[in-house]
């Protein structure tokens, strides 16, 4: 089944955007050990991937006490997202180094998430109603999008791109992600009707725009690429602010992958962090 288009309408290079008269700013926390962060709730449950000698395994941070998560029999294990009541979701792959499977993982268990006749399965974002967004690849190696709502499967492609990744969606069903369209990559926020819009950052110079988290009240965060390297931005109220992770050059890139709904935002650049987005 694909994923209904109503609309699409372009959002960036060339159009004027509001600013604030004082633009919000952004306070770091610094995360040292962890790895790579890519969620967050409500609670500040934090999870992510680690880094090092041990290979990749997947980890949970909650009230400072990590623990690494590794699905049974698999040799890498990915996590994405997290929702509220601690649902996970993410990737694994298994021993003999085949494609990714995605996964929902919950107090332990497993399920499987893998789109029908497809090679590789990644699931990137999940919300409340437990609905999860994420990406698959065809036998001829296109990648898709995906929403997956209690095992049933609905296929996501922006018309004309040439790669669709959703990463995220609230708890109203509203969508973001990044799709490739000629040799640069665009945001995109999808509604709960199915209405599509570009959202590409204003900033001069800039390439290329990725979403990567969205919560409830419609505050997005992502990257977006220029001549210096990869930066960070926060989209509130029509207004992109921009950063550049504590220590972090753009050349080594800041990544802001996720924002709960109570504001709280896990980055990671040189280290990761947890920001908090002030007025």
């Amino acid at each position: 089944m694909k994923f209904r288009m109503a609309l699409v309408t372009l959002i960036g290079a060339g159009l004027a955007f509001p600013q604030l008269p004082v633009p919000p700013s952004l306070s770091f926390q610094s995360l040292n050990g962890v790895g790579r962060v890519h969620g967050i709730n409500v609670a500040n449950t934090i999870v992510g991937n680690t880094r090092g000698g041990d290979g990749d395994a997947g980890f949970i941070l909650q009230n400072g006490q990590l623990t690494k998560i590794a699905i049974p029999d698999s040799a890498q294990t990915f996590i994405n997202g997290v929702e509220d009541n601690d649902r996970i979701v993410g990737a694994y792959t298994k021993n003999d180094f085949g494609g990714r499977h995605g996964f929902l993982y919950f107090h332990g268990d497993v399920t499987t998430i893998d789109y029908p006749g497809s090679t590789s399965t990644t699931a990137h974002g999940i919300n409340n109603g437990h609905r999860v967004v994420g990406e698959h690849k065809d036998t001829a190696g296109v990648t898709h999008g995906f929403l997956w709502d209690n095992g049933k499967f609905t296929q996501i492609d922006i018309p004309g791109a040439t790669s669709t990744v959703p990463e995220d969606l609230s708890n109203s069903d509203n969508v973001v992600g990044h799709y490739s369209m000629g040799d640069h990559e665009h945001g995109f926020l999808s509604d709960n009707k199915g209405v599509i819009t570009t959202l590409d950052v204003p900033f001069t110079d800039a390439t290329d725009t990725y979403l990567y988290g969205i919560n409830s009240s419609g505050t997005i965060v992502g990257s977006y690429v220029d001549p210096a390297g990869t930066h960070g931005f926060v989209y509130q109220k029509g207004t992109f602010v921009p950063f550049d992770a504590p220590g972090t050059p753009p050349s080594v890139g800041t990544f802001p992958h996720s924002i709960s709904n109570s504001g709280q935002i896990v980055v990671f650049g040189s280290t990761a962090f947890v920001a908090t987005l002030t007025q």
